[in-house]
């Protein structure tokens, strides 16, 4: 029977080519094998047994690798912070530079539109800059709002004998206005925005320029002051802003306008703008954006669309620093430019005359509120039979000629007579007002609507 091929466990003679077990030292042809290294049987043993040796050792290196695999592909990411992350991407930009340098256009254009695709938007780190947007209308308009609410309680309702027009502090006991609102009044009343009253004096006046210093009787510190400027920084097209009591009762009505040019007239420095001017704005305040003073609201023409004037801030500052010899140098002052500006001296006199009667009809209107408190107690406590006729105030009855009855003052003759020359004394105060108004080529529609809305239509002449 032949040898089995027992590789694991013989070996073969080299004498005479029988297999020999490997645990024995001799054939049979009595040749002595040498001896085996104990690695080389242990290595053919464990050939031997089919590898099943070597299955621990792969099982254990697979775990490794697995593990292995599994931290290196599935682990959080690490946290690096800003510092470290922009050193990484000074690193990662250098290299790409570097990179980019020696490959060609095509590959540094396309490493280009792919880097632009990579931004995380989602990163804190990676904020993009937005440049802010450009001023709007609206930003300009609070702007300005809040500019003019910060200088409104420097701007009054200016009340004289002729008339009203409009003032501004430049000091807590100082104002400036124009002339020709206080004319030639001494004193005056101050009313603010809130309905307050305060007497200021006419401290001095300068015809030619149309300006009028007044001082307070009774300042008060915390008084808001409106900062003086200089009418020679202006530029045409610069906005500007006009305050002033529109129409004398309007109070502190807000226009704005640009800078139409600078204009001299004798001597005077004149400020043009479109903003829009009425009667009443007269002395009130041109402003700059900043909310400082430029000049001073003196004239606008009637029939003429944007076409005002204010006198320069600067000539108000000499009067108020004692330099009255620069405005002293000539007397023709606002004079050339009326006359040039002016479409006719009748329409300036009647603009003038409009708002000298639309002012002392208020003042009559008052006045005749308080006779009306004395004619109800008169007709309570003496009189109340009916009285003939139909008038807008029935007190108006006793200016007419046998129209009060024979009896009216029976049992109350002393307090009748104060009355009927209170009375008499306003017919004769509003009788001058129209006088003055037809002089001054006021239309007689324009009286009549004015008597008509302060009730006090009526045929003042008898």
């Amino acid at each position: 029977m032949p040898d089995q091929d027992q590789t694991g466990f013989s070996r073969v003679c080299p004498s005479c080519g029988r297999r020999v077990p490997r645990n024995v030292m001799a054939c049979r042809c009595g040749v002595e094998l040498p001896a085996e290294p104990a690695g080389a049987a242990a290595a053919v043993g464990e050939s031997a047994n089919g590898g099943s040796s070597l299955l621990l050792p792969l099982i254990i290196g697979a775990l490794v690798l697995g593990g292995g695999g599994y931290w290196f592909f599935l682990r959080p990411a690490p946290v690096t912070t800003q510092t470290e992350e922009a050193a990484g991407e000074e690193a990662d930009e250098t290299a790409s530079a570097t990179t980019a340098a020696g490959a060609s256009p095509e590959a540094r254009a396309w490493d280009a539109r792919a880097n632009a695709k990579e931004v995380d938007p989602v990163k804190p780190e990676a904020t993009v800059a937005v440049s802010p947007p450009p001023s709007t209308p609206a930003a300009l308009s609070a702007s300005t709002e809040e500019m003019v609410d910060r200088v409104m309680p420097a701007v009054v309702l200016i009340e004289t004998t002729g008339g009203r027009g409009s003032g501004f502090y430049v000091r807590h006991d100082t104002l400036i206005t124009n002339v020709h609102v206080v004319q030639n009044d001494g004193y005056v009343t101050l009313r603010r925005s809130d309905g307050s009253t305060v007497n200021a004096r006419v401290e001095s006046r300068a015809p030619a320029y149309d300006i009028a210093i007044l001082k307070v009787a009774t300042p008060s510190p915390s008084q808001v002051v409106i900062p003086m400027g200089s009418a020679h920084s202006l530029r045409p097209g610069q906005e500007i802003i006009v305050i002033g009591s529109a129409l004398g009762t309007l109070q502190n009505s807000v226009s704005r306008g640009i800078v139409s040019g600078l204009r001299s007239s004798g001597g005077a420095t004149l400020v043009q703008t479109d903003a829009a001017s009425n009667p009443g704005n007269s002395g009130g305040p041109m402003l700059d954006r900043s909310g400082t003073v430029i000049g001073i609201t003196t004239m606008g023409y009637k029939g003429a669309e944007g076409l005002n004037f204010g006198v320069a801030i600067d000539h108000a500052k000499d009067l108020l620093e004692g330099r009255q010899a620069n405005l002293s140098g000539s007397q023709r002052g606002l004079t050339d430019i009326q006359s040039q500006a002016r479409g006719s001296e009748s329409d300036r006199q009647q603009q003038q005359g409009e708002e000298q009667l639309r002012g002392r009809v208020q003042q009559l209107a008052q006045a005749a509120a308080t006779i009306d408190g004395g004619w109800k107690s008169y007709r309570d406590r003496c009189y109340k039979s009916a009285i003939p006729g139909n008038y807008d105030r029935e007190w108006f009855a006793m200016l007419v000629p046998r129209a009060m009855p024979a009896d009216a003052g029976a049992g109350c003759s002393s307090f009748y007579a104060d009355m009927e020359s209170d009375i008499k004394q306003f017919r004769s105060v509003m009788q001058r007002a129209i006088a003055d108004a037809r002089r001054a080529n006021v239309l007689p529609g324009t009286i009549r609507d004015l008597l008509r809305t302060n009730r006090l239509e009526f045929d003042w002449e008898r």
